[in-house]
């Protein structure tokens, strides 16, 4: 089932959250493109996004996002995967604000913790405690998740209902067009 976009969908939300597994299936139903910045950024820069933070800082992969996300806004419609800090750029966030329809990816963060299996691709759960970490980013970043056009909870293990949702959703609000 081909569809138009009226804009780029772009996921955001916690790490762990499911955004690149939402991104991945909802590309596929409603077949546009999907681009996962944290792919994009360890493709152009070379390495991991661990090896990034671990050797050039977190600044610098910030700065790095900051770049990617404002080059995928300017690409023809598809859906957008971003990393979990993202928003946490204000150029970022106008940026998705006024280029894209952007839904959180909301998770409570006791399921996020069991979620996670691979701490070492996470750079900010090195040798911390996952729920206490958790917390404190969801903390400090729930208020530009608010600011997501839409939010879908995604904590059912049925990813297709967690979809029909989004997809729903993104007809009502003219997002997606048959």
């Amino acid at each position: 089932m081909k569809q138009i976009l009226s804009k780029s969908i772009v996921l955001t939300g916690l790490m762990g959250s499911g955004k690149s597994a939402i991104g991945k299936v909802l590309s596929e139903k409603i077949g546009v493109p999907l681009s996962d910045t944290d792919e994009i950024i360890e493709k152009e820069v070379g390495k991991t996004i661990y090896e990034i933070f671990n050797y050039s800082g977190e600044k610098y992969f910030r700065q790095v996002e900051e770049q990617v996300v404002g080059r995928l806004l300017n690409k023809p419609a598809h859906i957008i995967s971003t990393g979990g800090g993202s928003i946490l750029s204000s150029k970022t966030r106008k940026a998705i604000k006024s280029k894209s329809f952007s839904i959180w990816v909301q998770c409570n963060v006791n399921i996020i913790s069991n979620r996670i299996h691979d701490q070492e691709k996470r750079p900010l759960l090195k040798n911390e405690n996952i729920l206490d970490t958790l917390v404190k980013k969801n903390k400090e970043r729930i208020k530009f998740y608010r600011q997501a056009d839409s939010h879908i909870v995604n904590e059912n293990s049925n990813i297709e209902m967690t979809i029909d949702a989004i997809v729903e959703e993104l007809f009502l609000k003219k997002v997606v067009n048959k």
